[in-house]
């Protein structure tokens, strides 16, 4: 099922990506844009999401309805995400209707109006989509985590924004975003399935030749370090919300792949450490699980639990207990062999999927401007060592840097 990716960049900076997939009858393909609430100010905090909905609302040619219209009567599906780095819209069609969700797409980002009668309306549902993150517990503790481990910086701020800041945009904060960040340099088409390169390539240049050849590199800000060290929130809820974590590795760290099994041995699965000998010996909570995201320099690693609020502290000696286990006693052979076979089982089983295929393209094209094949990635993940588990266990598991966030019940 492996194929050969091509890549063409076009003479304006827009860059096509494709993998043409032969046992499938289907593409997924997606517009992205490397803009983010990375790229955002406090002051406009939200912008990018509040844009990727304006976007469906008109183009020069397609009402609201038509734009979905035209991909769902074809049996295809069209949705579109914001995240710390990426604006994506994508679809989903049989390869026959390869061209229509090309033009969809590329209408959205080319020539969407954004018209302002259409602005109060979807300031409106966002702010409710607010309101729903913020009765949501686990996105109340994860959003103040982040925060609090990338303070004034992009990185900690929400991807919705507040609803002052929601409250403040007009057209010409939707304009000034997207005239300097969806810029033809920041912008990558992506195609997998069952298709022809050249085809896509020759469909995006009927599309796409005439956008600005404008470019924004950017610029790196400053990280402050975190320093809250314990931040204890209290809301009108039942259960609390702990995490423990720290600031850690950047995707462009070697040892990555030693990260990502690390994070797999505390929370891959039912047999997992946390699961297996938290969750399951002590009954103290449902959910419990490790977690990491990575940035281009720099990271987050951590352990979010759900519990009585009686249970806290005994929760968190518990977790600490299995990172000093890793940190004394590491990994044994038979444990690293079945980790490493559930990594490639899931690497292998979801490039079935070409969604999380187009998913795989855009995340490696944008970290690493390469995409790595899902054999070589097989091979990174065979040569991860028990020396590697213990010593990065030992970098990672420093309890003098990690911080926590406990949200509490208020009664």
């Amino acid at each position: 099922m492996e194929s050969t990716y091509q890549k063409t960049i076009l003479k304006n900076g827009i860059t096509t990506l494709t993998q043409s997939v032969g046992s499938v009858r289907s593409v997924a393909v997606g517009v992205f844009i490397q803009a983010g609430t990375s790229n955002e100010r406090r002051d406009n905090n939200g912008i990018a999401h509040f844009v990727e909905h304006m976007s469906f609302k008109a183009t020069k040619t397609r009402t609201a309805y038509d734009i979905v219209e035209d991909i769902e009567s074809r049996g295809g599906h069209i949705n579109a995400y914001t995240s710390k780095g990426i604006t994506g819209y994508y679809a989903r069609v049989l390869n026959t209707e390869l061209d229509t969700a090309l033009e969809v797409l590329c209408d959205i980002v080319h020539h969407s109006t954004y018209p302002e009668k259409e602005i109060e309306h979807e300031r409106s549902v966002i702010i409710e989509e607010i309101h729903d993150s913020l009765d949501t517990p686990q996105d109340v503790a994860n959003d103040g985590f982040m925060e609090q481990m990338f303070p004034d910086h992009p990185y900690g701020f929400p991807i919705m924004g507040t609803v002052d800041s929601v409250k403040s945009f007009t057209i010409q904060t939707i304009r000034e975003f997207v005239d300097t960040q969806y810029t033809a340099n920041r912008i990558t088409i992506v195609a997998v399935g069952a298709l022809d390169h050249q085809h896509v390539v020759k469909k995006v240049k009927e599309l796409m030749s005439d956008y600005s050849d404008i470019i924004n590199v950017g610029k790196e800000l400053l990280i402050p370090d975190p320093i809250e060290k314990n931040r204890v929130i209290s809301k009108d809820i039942a259960q609390s919300h702990y995490i423990i974590g720290r600031r850690s590795l950047g995707y462009m760290d070697e040892r990555r792949n030693t990260y990502a099994i690390l994070n797999s041995i505390l929370s891959a699965g039912m047999t997992s450490r946390l699961f297996h000998n938290i969750r399951e010996r002590y009954g103290f909570a449902y959910t419990i699980y490790s977690f990491i995201d990575t940035f281009k320099t720099t990271g987050l690693f951590g352990v979010y639990v759900a519990t009585d609020l009686k249970h806290v502290d005994a929760l968190n000696d518990l977790i600490w207990k299995e990172f000093k286990n890793l940190k004394k006693h590491g990994i044994s052979e038979n444990e690293l062999k079945k980790v490493k076979a559930q990594t490639k089982g899931a690497l292998v089983m979801g490039i079935e999927s070409m969604h999380h295929r187009l998913e795989r393209m855009i995340q490696q094209h944008v970290r690493y401007n390469e995409i790595i094949s899902i054999d070589e990635s097989l091979k990174k993940i065979e040569l991860v060592t028990q020396q590697d588990i213990l010593e990065l266990s030992n970098t990672i598991f420093d309890e003098s840097v990690f911080h926590s966030l406990l949200l509490k019940p208020s009664r």
